[in-house]
């Protein structure tokens, strides 16, 4: 807000005889204020920083780590949605892949084909300093990168997670799979022929639980779930695990496909303390497969 000094000057004769005063003398004008940065979007994450994103590849490269990496002509991470249509192009962002942080700039929003059948996705496009892996890419407000982290995600045996197994499995058995990211551990257990469920774990304490399903659909092929089978159906995986600052929380992005595409779901770890997110999902259409 501008601040506006109004002085009078009055000439008075005062009753003693004495003279006015002399009149003050105009208070300097303020300094111009500093350019505001641009206002960013709502965090897409309900209690975390910043955006999701992906990785990109050019439209005309044919093969990929994942079906479900997006192409852009321009921009190495984007995101799916329209809300950055307002933000200026060129206001500034901070990156983290599983290759580290990075600095990213605004490109502006696109419709891009994406999927089969000509599907068209709205993307938010950036660039980034540093070539990018496919993949999950954390995107932030401006600022120092400092502390900004990818973390290792690992397959390890069942009974290393410092948890009983269900009754009746075994470590061995093609029913259970486990990862490592982010300082927590993620079973899985296959419960029936299409169904299973997600734990995650703490130190050895459940924190969280989710139900897997492969589901049906017409047309689709109708195999038991598979936690084993390559870019299975209904089966989650932690893709990516990131530090998200300094003080603040690790994330550990985890994937599923589905039927139509794929679906990204996250689990938040702030030290003695985790929980996986089920308020909030991305959601990737892809083709109806």
């Amino acid at each position: 807000m501008n601040t506006f000094s109004l002085v009078v000057l009055v000439v008075v004769a005062l009753a003693d005889g004495s003279q006015a005063p002399a009149p003050r003398a105009q208070a300097p004008a303020a300094a111009p204020a500093a350019k505001a940065p641009a206002s960013l979007p709502e965090a897409r994450w309900q209690g975390l920083p910043g955006w999701l994103g992906f990785a990109t590849v050019k439209p005309e490269v044919e093969k990929t780590r994942a079906y479900w990496t997006p192409r852009h002509p321009k921009a190495q991470v984007v995101l799916f949605t329209d809300v950055w249509k307002s933000v200026p192009a060129g206001t500034k962002v901070r990156l983290v892949s599983s290759e580290g942080a990075s600095e990213g700039t605004y490109l502006g929003t696109s419709d891009e084909l994406y999927g089969c059948d000509g599907n068209v996705a709205t993307l938010a496009g950036f660039s980034s300093s540093k070539p990018l892996p496919e993949g999950p890419v954390w995107v932030l407000p401006p600022g120092g990168t400092e502390g900004l982290a990818a973390l290792p995600v690992k397959e390890v045996p069942a009974n290393t997670l410092g948890a009983p197994l269900p009754k009746g499995k075994k470590a061995a058995s093609k029913d259970v799979r486990a990862y490592e990211a982010g300082g927590l551990g993620f079973l899985l257990t296959k419960t029936g022929k299409l169904r299973g469920q997600l734990t995650v774990l703490l130190g050895g304490k459940k924190v969280g639980t989710d139900s897997m399903s492969k589901g049906e659909m017409e047309g689709s092929e109708q195999t038991p779930l598979n936690l084993y089978g390559k870019d299975a159906v209904g089966v989650p995986r932690p893709e990516a695990a990131f530090q998200l600052g300094k003080e603040g929380p690790v994330v550990v992005v985890l994937g599923t496909r589905r039927y139509e595409g794929h679906v990204f779901t996250v689990a938040v770890r702030r030290g003695d303390k985790a929980e996986l997110l089920h308020q909030d999902t991305e959601a990737l259409y892809f083709c109806a497969f």
